[in-house]
């Protein structure tokens, strides 16, 4: 049956509401945009609009997936991050707003090096740490790095769908990067990797818990394991003066400091994001 867009919305937003869906307003026109391919300034200027039966059904099955907690992001197919537009995947961590404080972190510093500054991203993911620092930095040489085949192929497709000049390479950890002989070595090394522990995850929203990726979120028993190869191995990846930028959770930050400060890092320093949660920690080699 034909609906007007104003009519359809209000029955989307109820049954996302119904579904325990925290901004069902927002997904229900963030759904019908992305079915109507405009944006949320040409939705307003449907208000009126009459859509056919073709479209309510279509409209309404996206609803109903988003009703039983697929991810919006997996639904329509991208996440906006830095004011850049990235692709998203089932097996890939979806980039968060929080992880925006971490590339202006780094963002922050490009100017202390002379030259052009090398940029590693450890643990890419889609690749929205490494590709935003290589569009929107005018001195950094970035590589983007994950074990995960899924991440490398979506941050290929990202630099290219982005014209982002970036080198991604595959392995564990600091694998791609350890030669017999030389280490591969940067300028900054950043790096969101997973930390949540891994008794927490079962208690997470069923979007994450169920859709994102567990190689991403699972940090071990106490959420350290990551931090702590990134602590004991960091620091023979680093150029002298070099500096390491870590996303943490929020009750992590005096732990990364004793793990950084124990291997010699120095001017160790916990920054928090937009809602005063402990969130970045920076330090120097």
């Amino acid at each position: 049956m034909a609906m007007i867009v104003k009519e359809m919305l209000e029955v989307g937003k109820r049954t996302l509401e119904g579904a325990g869906i925290f901004d069902a307003k927002v997904d229900a026109e963030s759904l019908l945009c992305h079915m109507l391919r405009i944006d949320k300034h040409g939705l307003f200027m449907m208000w009126s609009k009459t859509m056919d039966d073709a479209q309510c059904d279509i409209f309404f099955d996206l609803i109903d997936k988003r009703a039983s907690r697929i991810p919006l992001q997996h639904i329509i197919g991208t996440q906006d991050f830095m004011g850049l537009t990235f692709k998203v995947a089932e097996h890939v961590l979806i980039p968060r707003m929080d992880t925006e404080v971490l590339v202006q972190a780094v963002l922050d510093v490009e100017e202390q090096f002379k030259s052009k500054a090398s940029v590693l991203d450890l643990c890419c993911g889609s690749g929205a740490i490494g590709v935003s620092l290589a569009k929107l930095s005018k001195n950094m040489k970035v590589t983007c790095s994950d074990i995960s085949d899924y991440a490398i192929a979506l941050t290929k497709e990202n630099a290219k769908e982005l014209k982002a000049n970036i080198t991604v390479k595959q392995g564990d950890m600091f694998e791609p990067f350890a030669g017999k002989i030389l280490k591969t070595k940067f300028d900054i090394i950043v790096s969101n990797p997973p930390y949540i522990e891994s008794a927490v995850i079962p208690t997470l929203e069923v979007e994450v818990a169920e859709h994102e990726p567990m190689l991403a979120l699972d940090g071990g028993s106490d959420g350290l394991v990551f931090y702590r190869m990134i602590a004991e191995n960091a620091k023979t990846h680093l150029n002298k003066g070099g500096m390491l930028f870590l996303e943490i959770g929020h009750n992590q930050g005096e732990a990364l400091r004793e793990l950084l400060e124990a291997q010699g890092f120095t001017d160790v320093e916990v920054r928090q994001d937009y809602a005063g949660l402990d969130r970045v920690v920076v330090a120097k080699a």
